[in-house]
């Protein structure tokens, strides 16, 4: 059973195109749970609707369950895994949605459900992926297949099954020799191959791209050099230096480097190597502009701006003016982009949030609010928003301009 699993916001449309993506053979749209809109869209607009309360902004939880062709009760399968897994989880009560895809005569299933509970309590989902792994190996046990799937969290998945009273799958597993293997290496995780597909960048051909650039230099400016040379560039992201391909995606340099080095020589070069040798150099921060790229940047003073497709200077990944990285629901996203640093960090993203209408910053506020109270406090605040207070000298007021409570404000 090979599972998958991300969590994000439920904003957009993203997760539900992907969902019903035309590409597969069938798509079949499974009965939801607790939810009362016909379509995929609606369903995931209702699953964030219901999380608003909840005290995470990451409140959606997207998974996939594939049944390998070993167990022939495929439906069967899938039954029992999401029953185990809704234990684990204590989600048995969770609204969800959820699509069945056939393709290529496989048959798997995706479910949404939310994470927040009806006291506003968060699911925790500490350990997510060994607890996922250790219900498929249950499943894969109970349906007959005659080894386990390797798993790198063998030994704790044992460990866990014992003290769960499973002796029976623990000795199974062990039996078959996994908790001694080598530790399998997924060659994309689910973050990464959502990426993948929306920007359309083979991240092997990109990880291939930096390994020969690091290669060819031996140091921090020789290094940007190659990187620049293959259509790429480097810059400053949340975590350290980022690689950053022809779409505005960033994807981390130590990662990037190692996880190449590791899969053609089976050694990773060590991220704490790739931090000295990028040490000495001053970069610009990634995600300052809106699609991605940095904002203002000259082309004659910026050799590493990327190129349209069939222009000079287009490399790996490039791709034209395609737009940065995304951030929705769980949705593909950089994972080190965002700038903290330079002339549009987040100094100037909270000038102009001070320099927003009062009337904007009230309804910014009301978001974080019930939404079922948002229509009539919004009715209330445009009423006091609509009066004409005369400031007193002296007198404190709140961030919208309104007399603090326990003064005595003059109305006009």
């Amino acid at each position: 059973m090979i599972s998958g699993a991300m969590r994000g916001q439920g904003e957009g449309d993203a997760l539900a195109r992907h969902l019903m993506k035309p590409e597969n053979d069938e798509v079949v749209v499974i009965p939801a749970r607790g939810l009362g809109s016909p379509d995929i869209r609606g369903q995931i607009q209702e699953l964030r609707a219901l999380s608003l309360g909840g005290r995470t902004d990451r409140p959606i939880y997207h998974l996939h369950v594939d049944p390998e062709d070993a167990i022939q009760d495929n439906a069967g399968a899938r039954a029992r895994w999401w029953a185990l897994f809704e234990a684990e989880f204590g989600l048995a009560s969770h609204p969800y949605c959820g699509v069945e895809h056939f393709k290529k005569d496989r048959r798997h299933e995706h479910r949404v459900y939310s994470l927040v509970r009806p006291d506003g309590r968060v699911v925790d989902l500490a350990h997510d992926f060994a607890r996922r792994e250790k219900v498929s190996r249950v499943v894969e046990f109970e349906f007959g297949m005659p080894a386990p799937t390797p798993s790198k969290h063998a030994r704790a998945i044992v460990k866990a099954l014992r003290e769960q009273g499973r002796d029976d799958v623990a000795a199974w597993m062990v039996a078959s020799g996994t908790t001694e293997a080598a530790r399998p290496v997924a060659r994309l995780s689910p973050q990464e191959r959502l990426i993948e597909e929306r920007t359309g960048v083979p991240l092997d051909d990109l990880r291939s791209a930096a390994l020969a650039a690091w290669r060819e230099s031996a140091d921090g400016p020789a290094f940007l050099a190659a990187l620049r040379a293959r259509g790429l560039d480097l810059r400053e992201g949340r975590s350290g230096p980022v690689v950053v391909d022809g779409t505005g995606t960033a994807h981390l340099a130590t990662r990037l480097v190692g996880a190449a080095a590791r899969r053609q020589d089976g050694a990773r070069i060590p991220a704490a190597a790739v931090k000295e040798r990028l040490a000495g150099l001053t970069l610009t921060a990634h995600g300052d502009g809106h699609d991605g790229r940095q904002a203002g940047r000259d082309p004659h003073r910026d050799p590493g701006r990327q190129a349209a497709p069939g222009s000079a200077g287009g490399g790996v990944g490039a791709r034209g003016d395609a737009g940065g990285a995304e951030h929705a629901g769980g949705a593909p996203g950089a994972h080190d982009g965002g700038g903290r640093h330079g002339e549009r960090g987040v100094g100037d993203a909270l000038d102009r949030l001070a320099a927003r209408p009062r009337a904007a910053l009230l309804r910014g506020r009301l978001r974080l609010m019930s939404p079922a109270s948002n229509r009539a406090l919004a009715e209330a605040l445009d009423g006091v928003r609509a009066r004409t207070w005369i400031a007193v000298p002296g007198m404190a007021t709140d961030i919208w301009g309104l007399p603090i409570q326990g003064e005595r404000p003059r109305l006009g």
